[in-house]
C-alpha cells in the first residue's frame, strides 16, 4: 500500500512528460511551412548580416537568405561612429577606416558569391573605398549587371563627405552592352568616383530605359557633362559638386526634376530643352545664373517647386529682376547670413511667385566658401517689394534664432500676405545630428522659444504660430 502511494508522484511526472512529448509532436513550425517567396520577403526586412545568420536554424533555412533581391551594403553608420569617437586623432581614424574597409569588402564579396536570386532589384554600396579595391568594385558591378539589376548605387564617400585618397575610376559602361541589365536598369547613382570624357555618353547610350541619374562628387578630368538626346527617358537628374567639369549641357524632353550644385565659378551651363520640368533644386555660386538659364530655355514657367542653397550676397551682388514663376507653389531655400543682412531681400523672390503657397527658409550658420568680401557688401541697400501677395499661406524657418531680421520678415509676411495663416519656427540647427559642439544647447533653444512667444503676441489673430 505504501509503495503504491510512493509511486503516485512518479506516475504524475510520467503522464506530464508524455503530454509534453505529444504536444511537441503535434506542434507545427508555421513559419518554416510558408512558401519560399514569403520567407525571402520576411528576410528582406532584416539587415544582410542578420539574414545570413538564419542559415543556422535548419536545412530549410540554409539558403533562403541567399535569394534576397535587395542587396543594401550601407556601412556609413560605422564611419559616423568612428568620426565621433576618433576625430581627435586623424591617424587613428584613418587606420580604423582602413580596417573597416577590409571587413566591409570581404562581407560584400561573401554575399555576392552566395547570392542565388535570379534577378536583383537594388544593389547599393555605401562606404569610403578607393582605387585599391578596384578589382572588387568591378566584380560587384559585373555581378549586378548580370542579374537584371534595376537600381545601382556606388557611393564611395564617407559619412562626413570625405573622398578616397586614390578614387576608383569608371571609364565606360559600353562593356555591359550585352548584359541582361541593359534594358532593366532604371536608376544609376555614382558618388565619389572618377570618370573620363566619354563616360556619361556611354551610360546614356547603353541604358535606354534609365529614368534616374545621380552624379555627385565626381572627378571629371576637365571633361564635359552632356545630357542630350531625343529618345532619353530620363525623369530625374542630379549633378552635384562635380570637379573639373568644363561644361554642363542638358536637353531631355522627359525630364521632370533636376538637382544642380555647382562646384565652382568656371562651369559653363547650357539648359537647352526640358518641356516637362516640374521641380528644380539649385545651389552654389552659379545658382542665380542657372535660374536665368532655365528662364531663357522656356523651362521656368512650368516649375511648381524650387529649392536651393543661396547666400543673401547672391541677390545683393547681382540685383536681378527675377523672371515670373507663374506656376510655382512651393519655395524652399537654405541661406547663409553671416553678415547679418536683412532677410527682406527674399521678398523680391516671393513677389516673382504670384501663386506661391508654401515658403521655407533654412538658415546655414556655416560660412560659405565662395564669398570672402562680406564687409564690402554690408553697405548695400536692400530693396523691398512692398506688395500684397494673394496666395501665400504657410511660412517655415529652420534655424530660427529670434534675431531682429527674423522678426522683420515674419511681420512683413503677416502684413502683406493676405491669406497668410501659419508660421512654423524651428530653433534647432539644420545639422543637430552632428557633433555636440555644433548643436544648440537646451538653454539656447528655450531662450529662442521665449523670443518666439514675443513674436506671437505681435501677429494678427488669423496667423497661427508653431514652435518646434
Amino acid at each position: 500500500m505504501a509503495s503504491s502511494v510512493q509511486d503516485v508522484p512518479s506516475q504524475k511526472m510520467y503522464i506530464m512528460c508524455e503530454r509534453k512529448a505529444k504536444a511537441r509532436n503535434n506542434c507545427k513550425d508555421i513559419i518554416s511551412s510558408l512558401m519560399d517567396d514569403i520567407l525571402v520577403r520576411i528576410l528582406s526586412l532584416l539587415d544582410l548580416r542578420e539574414a545570413a545568420r538564419t542559415s543556422a536554424l535548419s536545412k530549410r533555412w540554409r539558403y533562403l537568405w541567399a535569394n534576397r533581391s535587395d542587396l543594401d551594403f550601407d556601412a556609413s553608420p560605422t564611419l559616423y561612429r568612428l568620426w565621433h569617437e576618433l576625430s581627435i586623432s586623424w591617424e587613428l581614424y584613418d587606420a580604423q577606416c582602413e580596417f573597416e574597409a577590409y571587413k566591409f569588402v570581404r562581407h560584400v564579396n561573401q554575399v555576392v558569391s552566395s547570392n542565388l536570386a535570379p534577378s536583383i532589384n537594388r544593389f547599393r554600396v555605401r562606404f569610403l573605398l578607393g582605387g585599391s579595391y578596384g578589382y572588387d568594385i568591378h566584380r560587384w558591378v559585373n555581378f549586378a549587371m548580370g542579374k537584371n539589376v534595376k537600381e545601382l548605387e556606388l557611393n564611395l564617400s564617407s559619412y562626413i563627405g570625405g573622398y578616397p585618397q586614390y578614387p576608383f575610376c569608371l571609364y565606360s559602361f559600353r562593356c555591359y552592352a550585352g548584359y541582361p541589365s541593359v534594358h532593366s536598369l532604371v536608376s544609376l547613382s555614382l558618388v565619389a568616383v572618377n570618370i573620363c570624357g566619354y563616360f556619361l555618353k556611354s551610360v546614356l547610350f547603353t541604358f535606354p530605359n534609365l529614368e534616374r541619374l545621380t552624379l555627385k562628387d565626381l572627378g571629371c578630368g576637365q571633361s564635359d557633362l552632356i545630357v542630350v538626346g531625343d529618345s532619353l527617358k530620363l525623369r530625374h537628374l542630379e549633378i552635384s559638386r562635380c570637379r573639373d567639369c568644363r561644361k554642363l549641357e542638358i536637353s531631355a524632353r522627359n525630364l521632370n526634376s533636376i538637382v544642380y550644385y555647382a562646384y565652382g565659378h568656371e562651369q559653363d551651363v547650357k539648359f537647352a530643352y526640358a518641356p516637362l520640368l516640374n521641380e528644380a533644386s539649385v545651389s552654389g555660386p552659379n545658382s542665380v545664373r542657372f535660374i536665368h538659364r532655365l528662364h531663357h530655355s522656356g523651362s521656368l514657367h512650368q516649375l511648381t517647386k524650387l529649392a536651393g542653397l543661396v547666400q543673401i550676397q547672391d541677390f545683393i551682388r547681382s540685383p536681378i529682376g527675377f523672371p515670373q514663376f507663374v506656376n510655382l507653389k512651393q519655395l524652399e531655400f537654405a541661406f547663409s547670413d553671416a553678415a547679418n543682412q536683412s532677410l527682406l531681400i527674399f521678398t523680391n523672390l516671393i513677389d516673382a511667385c504670384p501663386v506661391l503657397h508654401n515658403f521655407k527658409l533654412q538658415r546655414d550658420f556655416r560660412k560659405s566658401y565662395w564669398f570672402d568680401d562680406e564687409e564690402a557688401l554690408r553697405g548695400n541697400v536692400i530693396k523691398v517689394a512692398e506688395k500684397y501677395h494673394h496666395c501665400l499661406r504657410i511660412f517655415e524657418m529652420v534655424g530660427f534664432r529670434g534675431a531682429p531680421a527674423d522678426f522683420e520678415l515674419v511681420m512683413y509676411l503677416a502684413r502683406f500676405a493676405i491669406v497668410f495663416e501659419k508660421v512654423v519656427l524651428d530653433p534647432h540647427l539644420p545639422w543637430d545630428e552632428g557633433k555636440p559642439s555644433e548643436r544648440n544647447t537646451l538653454e539656447q533653444i528655450e531662450a529662442i522659444r521665449r523670443q518666439a512667444k514675443l513674436l506671437q503676441n505681435q501677429l494678427p489673430a488669423r496667423v497661427q504660430m508653431e514652435v518646434l
